[in-house]
């Protein structure tokens, strides 16, 4: 019942070049493409934004000279000991980055869980929003039970909720969603972190790729207001337009960058309804709420993903 009518999988080879996959995302304002594997004839890897940001901050440290060996040791990703870069210096690294193929994903200390998690079409959608919990995903890789390496689609969070958001069940039972969101949402949030809009990108690609976060709120200084946010999202427009290429600049500078959309920064406030959370987020543009109390204090950052997690149960009743 999730299939579009029409559409079609975009799909990356593993021996893609990771300059191109990189386009691939921005080319079809994609957040994840699925990795095809000739050599196993089958789906390995789903390549999404997350990724992006691992493979931004991973080249910032590799130009820097100084890459910790957690974050990458596969010789495709790295230039020399210990993850540091050989004395060719910051061209060549830039370069072996964009020569090294999708496959060597594994090199890096990836902030998602690595793998291919797929779901039948006749799977029940209560099972689909099981596995996007329980596994972390971005999406869910929707095929024919008959036929393991036919993918019909790439099911995401925000899918589910206009779906919801639009069936009979959701309008008859109002009541049981007009529960307010700092009573259902916020307690599913992750813990909140916010980046000063003086820092710089990497201070806030950083914390997106270490905390394993959407986005992140990027706040005035000293009064903590709402100033703008990042989301992997940004990052791919940013990769898109080179913005990438050097993690020093000031974030408040990137973000300048940005085409201005209504949808970017969208805020809620802890006494809006769950439904009202269900049908913003159920708009494929708005990636995420940020939750700010009538005082301007930011409580917490709230997405699709959030928002099954609330009404999914937890995993032991599950």
């Amino acid at each position: 019942e999730l299939l579009p009518a029409h559409g079609k999988v975009v799909t990356l080879d593993a021996d893609l070049p990771m300059k191109h996959a990189l386009g691939a995302l921005a080319a079809h304002a994609a957040c994840c493409l699925p990795v095809w594997d000739s050599a196993q004839q089958r789906f390995v890897d789903v390549f999404s934004c997350a990724d992006l940001v691992d493979i931004v901050i991973y080249t910032h440290h590799a130009l820097s000279g100084a890459v910790p060996t957690s974050v990458g040791t596969s010789s495709g990703l790295t230039g020399g000991p210990a993850g540091r870069m050989d004395h060719g210096g910051r061209g060549e690294t830039q370069h072996a980055l964009e020569r090294c193929q999708l496959r060597d994903l594994h090199g890096l200390k990836r902030s998602k869980p690595s793998g291919f998690v797929m779901a039948s079409v006749d799977d029940s959608m209560y099972h689909g929003c099981l596995l996007l919990k329980q596994h972390r995903l971005d999406c869910l890789p929707l095929g024919d039970a008959s036929c393991s390496s036919s993918l019909l689609h790439l099911l995401v969070p925000e899918q589910i909720l206009a779906f919801l958001a639009a069936s009979n069940e959701f309008r008859q039972q109002a009541a049981l969603f007009s529960v307010s969101v700092n009573d259902a949402v916020l307690p599913h949030c992750q813990q909140l972190r916010t980046v000063p809009r003086k820092a710089t990108l990497a201070d806030a690609l950083s914390i997106l790729s270490a905390e394993r976060v959407p986005a992140v709120p990027v706040i005035d200084s000293p009064s903590g207001a709402l100033f703008d946010v990042l989301s992997s999202r940004d990052v791919r427009e940013l990769a898109a337009q080179t913005q990438t290429n050097d993690p020093s600049m000031l974030l408040e500078d990137c973000l300048r960058s940005l085409v201005p959309t209504a949808q970017r920064v969208q805020t809620c406030i802890p006494s809006d309804s769950l439904e009202s959370v269900i049908k913003r987020l159920a708009d494929p543009e708005v990636a995420q709420l940020v939750c700010v109390d009538e005082a301007g204090t930011l409580c917490g950052v709230i997405t699709a993903s959030t928002v099954l997690s609330t009404l999914l149960p937890p995993p032991e009743a599950a």
